[in-house]
């Protein structure tokens, strides 16, 4: 533009007689481009900008005419111009912020919207900036603020079907089961591409939605290749392999280099167990450049049981297309070369996808002889013996749990009949009231007490779930429990940040005489595992016939068991030593020593600092019996467990000439309810190391 026209430009802003033919200009070009003409707009909107330099709205329109037709670097030039202008123009921050977003620049783009966001006064804008805000966070990946932002959007828009997919998309990349609901409702729209209901189906939790998801998107569009494979790898997955097999087969007829196709055929021999035409497909798929994850090919070459693609992987380090999962190919190689440790068996056999392709990993090689005179290794090799033995798998757990035991603090179960104050004794001797007490027999629980940096507690229940209790929570719980309640507990664990308990856990079981059919078995669990007993006898009635037959029971498992006379505060001391002498001459084989005690006046003295001779001559007794020999009594609870394990594994080892497989089955049978069992017991553990650590690095996050 000349000076000439430069100057004609100032004369009529400063005459005010230009900027009203400016804006006829701008709605002139705005209705041609509507027409579909934007070029003749876009020149007309750059000329009004160049002659009226000072006029925002056309900065405006022209930066947004440019982002629809997607010249974004231009578009942000004019909008930043715009911004510059009119430091209050929400739309304009708005548009810029879109058009920075589109770019990857993420923080230029949050400034532009949150500027547009302070600056709105229209509910439509301010949606539209949170949209644009979501979808720069969940580019960034930062879900939570994205779905905060999406959400936002929704309820200011309403129903649009945009953010609507946007929110269910990055609900769907946080786990969050509400996002197969937003993107369901984003595949059911009439206008909606075909793959949304792929999509939709990925996300959906229930299975049952995904195929119903996938059939109604085959409906509505029933030539989509990429709707039919994915059906075809769900109906795999899900173990129908006679209908994903002909989905698969209809896929690659109509597209034999597609790699989705041939990866849903691939599956779909695998779920019918045709390992060899599934590593026919993955050969096919490697040659076309598309190979599958190492692991993959791996496995499957392992259950065709074929040497040659073995090697293959092996020659090649294993390359493919999914460098994210490796495969162990040392170990790989030594087992094709036949010098294959067990661990290096164990980490195949882990990839085999069935029974016989574990049999294969380990059929030709014969475990390592066990280690002489040494228990951690005799341990950890019947440990990796069970492990990769199918017959003796069940024990696998028993065995791993003797192995870590001697790393943990020793385990003391206190049991007794019912109102003879284990709970009481149990607090007198780590010195605060953190087990429960006046619990009635009928919802008596088994209560372990372990040391955590903070106090409170859990509830384990034998169907497997958990519910965790507040340090004020744990008396009320166990105190208010019904009947019917406490039947569905398997254990109770109570956590306590004392010293004491970093060197010991205490099982508080319920009365013997009291114990409910429920708690029964998981008492005698504890029994088997603990490293030593503490019973507790009343002094009114101790040394009876039914804790003889209990005591005679911890004694052939080869238990240390301390006697605890409790209650002896209401009793003088020739009393005491009566009962004292009645119940050493009663059971005296059957346990270590008998202490006299009141759990009672311990507890009162150690709050008081003041000294007791009862509470001593229990510790003393506590520190030669059990503290003292503590790496010896885990040695005996782990040797036990060998036994065990020597005498189960026995039980399921072939039968020699001329036995009856009868017998082989019953105890076959015993082994498969102790797996179902021990893996019952392991998800719970898990579960509860799982949840400790979240809480013990929330704790430390805080601080």
């Amino acid at each position: 533009m000349g000076i000439i026209d430069r100057i004609a430009g100032t004369l009529d802003e400063l005459a005010g007689d230009g900027e009203g033919a400016a804006r006829d200009e701008i709605a002139l070009a705005f209705a041609m481009a509507e027409r579909g003409d934007v070029a003749e707009a876009e020149a007309r909107l750059a000329d009004v900008a160049a002659r009226f330099p000072k006029l925002g709205p056309a900065f405006f329109h022209l930066g947004r005419l440019r982002a629809r037709r997607g010249a974004l670097e231009d578009a942000v030039t004019a909008l930043g111009k715009a911004v510059d202008l009119d430091r209050d123009g929400a739309e304009a921050w708005a548009v810029l912020g879109d058009a920075l977003a589109r770019l990857g620049r993420t923080e230029p783009a949050r400034d532009a919207l949150r500027h547009a966001l302070a600056l709105a006064a229209s509910a439509e804008l301010r949606g539209r900036a949170h949209a644009t805000l979501g979808r720069v966070h969940a580019d960034a990946g930062q879900l939570g603020k994205a779905v905060r932002d999406f959400r936002k959007a929704l309820e200011l828009l309403g129903d649009d079907p945009e953010v609507g997919l946007a929110y269910g998309r990055a609900l769907a990349r946080l786990g969050e089961p509400e996002a197969d609901e937003w993107l369901t409702r984003a595949a059911r729209r009439a206008d909606a591409p075909p793959a949304l209901f792929a999509e939709a189906a990925a996300a959906a939790a229930d299975a049952g939605l995904a195929e119903r998801l996938l059939r109604e998107g085959l409906a509505r569009a029933p030539e989509d290749g990429g709707l039919r494979v994915a059906l075809a790898r769900h109906l795999a997955r899900a173990g129908r392999a006679d209908e994903a097999l002909t989905l698969a087969l209809t896929s690659v007829a109509s597209d034999s280099t597609s790699a989705p196709a041939l990866a849903a055929l691939r599956e779909a021999y695998a779920a019918s167990a045709r390992w060899r035409e599934a590593l026919a497909v993955a050969r096919r798929e490697t040659d076309l450049g598309v190979p599958p994850a190492p692991a993959t090919r791996l496995a499957l070459a392992l259950a065709a049981h074929d040497r040659d693609d073995l090697g293959r992987l092996a020659a090649n380090d294993g390359a493919g297309a999914d460098a994210g999962q490796p495969i162990p190919v040392d170990a790989l190689r030594s087992f094709l070369g036949g010098t294959a440790s067990n661990d290096a068996l164990v980490a195949l056999a882990r990839l085999a996808p069935d029974e016989a392709a574990r049999r294969f990993v380990v059929s030709a090689h014969a475990p390592a002889p066990p280690p002489d005179g040494n228990l951690i290794g005799l341990l950890r090799w019947a440990h990796e013996l069970a492990a990769r033995t199918p017959a003796l798998v069940a024990l696998a757990v028993d065995v791993g749990r003797a192995l870590e035991a001697f790393d943990r603090p020793l385990l003391v179960a206190v049991m007794g009949e019912f109102n003879a104050g284990k709970s009481s004794f149990v607090n007198a001797l780590v010195g605060e009231e953190i087990a429960p007490t006046g619990v009635t027999p009928t919802t008596a629980t088994v209560n372990v007490l372990r040391h955590r940096p903070a106090a409170g507690g859990r509830v384990v229940y034998h169907d497997g779930t958990v519910r965790d209790l507040g340090a004020a929570s744990v008396g009320p719980f166990l105190r208010e429990l019904s009947e019917a309640q406490a039947a569905a507990v398997r254990v109770v664990e109570i956590f306590h940040p004392l010293e004491a308990l970093r060197r010991v856990e205490i099982v508080d079981t319920p009365g013997l005489n009291s114990i409910r059919p429920e708690h029964e078995k998981v008492a005698r669990d504890f029994l088997v595992e603990a490293d030593a007993l503490v019973w507790v006898f009343a002094i009114g009635q101790a040394a009876k016939a039914s804790e003889k037959e209990a005591l005679a029971l911890a004694h052939a498992e080869g238990k240390h068991v301390l006697g605890v006379l409790n209650k002896i505060d209401g009793a003088s001391d020739e009393d005491v030593e009566t009962v004292a002498r009645h119940v050493r001459g009663g059971v005296g084989t059957l346990v270590d020593d008998v202490i006299p005690f009141s759990a009672t006046r311990a507890l009162e003295a150690r709050r008081a600092g003041r000294p007791d001779a009862a509470t001593d001559a229990l510790e003393a007794a506590l520190e030669r019996h059990f503290f003292g020999r503590a790496r010896d009594l885990k040695r005996a609870t782990a040797l036990a467990a060998l036994r065990r394990f020597a005498s189960a594994a026995q039980a399921a080892a072939p039968p020699a000439p001329g036995l009856d497989f009868g017998a082989r089955r019953a105890a076959l049978d015993v082994l498969d309810e102790r797996l179902l069992g021990a893996l019952a017991r392991e998800r719970i553990a898990l579960r509860a190391r799982i949840d400790e650590t979240y809480r013990i690095a929330a704790f430390e996050v805080r601080d």
